[in-house]
């Protein structure tokens, strides 16, 4: 099995990032790797992409969501060919405090074929997903910027 990781630390609370990787239908405004995304947020419902690879390649492919935990991991995947190639790629939120967390993507390759496909792809989808952490970073900043929480002296008590 292969695997590539990509991390960046993000300045806002879990939620933030959460609401904005579970909003398929706007991937398209921030996005630069995966250009649109359709299909329920659901264990078993399928997924229709359009992702950008690093050669400018787009590719259309079907997914199957894996995980879905709120605030916490996305996970979706496929095969290729029955048992010669499958991928499994996986968004992950870990928080290191109220507003700051962790965003992890690891993607997997496995089956029969993978050493020869996965050789090619890494440096098409590493640098892509680089790309994906730094416009989730900007947006997910930004956003948290101008709707911060209310201010607890503002509110009567």
């Amino acid at each position: 099995m292969e695997e590539i990781h990509t991390t960046v630390v993000i300045d806002t609370p879990a939620f933030v990032v959460w609401n904005i990787i579970a909003d398929f239908p706007k991937y398209p405004e921030w996005n630069p790797f995966i250009l649109k995304i359709s299909g329920e947020l659901k264990i078993d419902s399928k997924l229709e992409m359009e992702i950008k690879l690093a050669n400018e390649k787009i590719v259309h492919d079907e997914f199957v969501v894996l995980d879905a935990e709120t605030e916490r991991e996305i996970a979706w995947g496929g095969k290729n060919g029955g048992n010669l190639f499958g991928v499994e790629h996986r968004l992950a939120i870990q928080p290191l405090a109220y507003s700051r967390v962790t965003f992890l993507q690891t993607v997997r390759f496995g089956g029969d074929i993978v050493s020869l496909v996965a050789r090619n792809l890494q440096p098409l989808l590493g640098k892509q997903l680089e790309s994906m952490n730094v416009a989730l970073k900007q947006r997910a900043e930004q956003s948290w910027k101008e709707n911060p929480p209310p201010d607890k002296s503002d509110v009567a008590g």
